[in-house]
């Protein structure tokens, strides 16, 4: 989905949301931006859901993206990760993201707590580079309290 798409997306997930009286909130906003310039307010998610966007940045830009979840998330709230895996060995395709960076980057020393990373099938539109069928994690990672 190219970025020209995503309000368009939000709006059928608001309207979704309407019809079956979900109470979320959906935003376009840019991660690897000044979000104190944004209408978001710090600390104030219980949730934040990354599907699949975590493993299209650089290294660089993936500390920038933790701390505006960071910023976002209240502490002890849960950020629930979907990436694709070092497992997919197909060519093409997104970055892989390891078990290990996962560790590394959203460990205690950085605040953060993994409750589970689990092997999933990332299922996608047939016409994306990797098919229906890229290997992927499913991550629950718990913003610590302090």
């Amino acid at each position: 989905m190219n970025f020209v798409q995503v309000p368009k997306a939000i709006e059928v997930a608001r309207e979704k949301a309407n019809k079956n009286n979900v109470n979320i909130q959906f935003e376009v906003i840019n991660m690897l931006g000044d979000l104190s310039k944004t209408n978001l307010k710090q600390h104030s998610y219980d949730t934040i859901l990354d599907s699949a966007v975590f493993h299209v940045f650089s290294n660089e830009d993936r500390q920038t993206y933790i701390k505006n979840v960071e910023y976002l998330i209240k502490p002890g709230g849960l950020y629930i990760q979907l990436c694709f895996s070092e497992k997919e060995t197909r060519e093409g395709g997104p970055r892989r993201i390891t078990k290990s960076d996962l560790n590394e980057l959203f460990s205690s020393k950085t605040g953060w707590t993994i409750e589970s990373i689990e092997d999933v099938i990332y299922e996608s539109r047939s016409d994306c580079s990797l098919g229906l069928d890229g290997r992927g994690y499913l991550s629950l990672i718990r913003r610590n309290n302090t």
